[in-house]
């Protein structure tokens, strides 16, 4: 009795689709199992414990995963209906357009993946991949190993299908069939095989799917920021107040990312918002833009006049580090102004606690740092109580930079520049 033959996929997935050709091709029936990558089954994690990925060939009780290691499995295991050349020289050359195919797959991907300027790289970088799979792997044959269907056309299979649904979710242009005649006589005779043309996921389908995905990647919220800054800190806090999700990227300062000079080339300096592909620079400024994008959890009052004396408070802040002891002779304007309030606009935290919450943890760093002393809490009693309110704050406390950490950083800066 024939083993049991079993996949695991996901739609649209074409490696997924790659198997389910090459066991069609061989005239092997299997079970297919619908995989949900977002609530991933226990069999998937049992069976492919390491990436916990698809596909997942089981056969005969065991697993066998990554695609094109299952492919030259199946080839193997069954060899009627070969997709490899007997000749060894040219199984050597399938395998090597395979590794090709391979290596370059996520340079497709980047093209779906990234926005603005890296998609553009992205896509002439795609160009040139697809040009040297025209000119040297295709040339005129009709199949990649000569006029049947062979493992290297199962393996490029995606680019018949999935390409044109991936730019057009994306809204580039990779590919043009008139700048590739042989691949596109290539996808054309590849279309027509019946194995293929029987076993292929519906367009509209697929392309909702990646549409939906590109939305996604295009609303997502990344930041840019670096150690102890507490102007990135402030974005932060800012964020998790509005419970928005974000991906956060640490910069070294010392030797700046491209990412950085590209999304603020004229102050070259964080943080950086950055939203649907946009960059936003200024902390006061994304603060302001978090405000207006996600009204949820407001950090303004909706009062005009409120607003407007925050927005004068704020100006206040924007004094750099140069000017510390000037700005700290406006202390005791900070200790009217609060008053008996336990925050400043009231009972909850808002956008001038966020610009000024440094205050709260850096202050007492630095004076440490430097061997001065320009605030004692026992001469600013309001302020002392806002400074403990503030820390008590939830997405405060659990979201600031270890204190000891900060310490060394300022003491380090403060001996380099004792020492010029």
């Amino acid at each position: 009795m024939e083993e049991q033959v079993k996949l695991f996929g996901a739609f649209p997935s074409p490696f997924s689709y790659r198997i389910i050709w090459a066991l069609k091709h061989k005239n092997i029936s299997y079970e297919y199992i619908e995989e949900d990558l977002s609530n991933k089954s226990q069999h998937l994690l049992t069976y492919n414990p390491i990436c916990k990925m698809i596909p997942i060939l089981l056969h005969g009780g065991k697993p066998i995963v990554e695609s094109t290691i299952i492919l030259e499995y199946i080839e193997e295991t069954w060899p009627q209906n070969p997709l490899f050349p007997k000749d060894p020289y040219e199984k050597a050359k399938a395998r090597f357009w395979i590794k090709f195919g391979e290596d370059k797959n996520s340079e497709f991907y980047q093209i779906f993946h990234k926005i603005g300027e890296e998609q553009v790289k992205a896509t002439e970088n795609a160009k040139k991949i697809l040009k040297i799979i025209e000119e040297q792997g295709l040339g005129d044959k009709k199949f990649f190993s000569g006029d049947i269907i062979g493992l290297i056309d199962i393996a490029f299979g995606w680019l018949a299908f999935w390409l044109e649904v991936i730019q057009e979710a994306a809204g580039v242009k990779v590919y043009e069939p008139n700048n590739f005649p042989h691949l596109q006589s290539w996808i054309n005779n590849f279309k027509q095989v019946a194995i293929i043309k029987e076993n292929i996921p519906n367009r509209d389908a697929m392309l909702d799917y990646f549409k939906r995905r590109r939305k996604k990647l295009e609303e997502q919220v990344k930041l840019f920021g670096a150690f102890p800054s507490p102007f990135s800190y402030r974005v932060i806090w800012a964020l998790k107040h509005k419970n928005i999700s974000y991906e956060y990227i640490e910069e070294d300062l010392s030797n700046k990312s491209q990412h950085l000079l590209t999304y603020n080339p004229i102050y070259k300096m964080i943080p950086i918002l950055v939203h649907n592909g946009k960059p936003i620079v200024e902390s006061t400024i994304i603060l302001e833009y978090i405000e207006e994008t996600w009204p949820q959890n407001p950090l303004f009052p909706k009062d005009p006049y409120k607003r407007l004396r925050l927005d004068s408070g704020s100006s206040l802040e924007k004094i750099r580090a140069q000017n510390f002891i000037k700005y700290f002779t406006r202390l005791e304007k900070m200790e009217q102004g609060l008053g008996d309030k336990k925050f400043f606009s009231g009972d909850t935290i808002g956008f001038i606690h966020i610009a000024f919450g440094w205050l709260a943890f850096w202050l007492e760093v630095i004076q440490e740092a430097a061997g001065i002393k320009v605030y004692e809490s026992n001469n600013f009693p309001h302020l002392q109580s806002w400074i403990n309110s503030f820390k008590q704050v939830a997405i405060i406390k659990e979201n600031i930079p270890n204190r000891d950490a900060i310490l060394d950083y300022f003491k380090r800066r403060r001996e380099m520049i004792v020492s010029i």
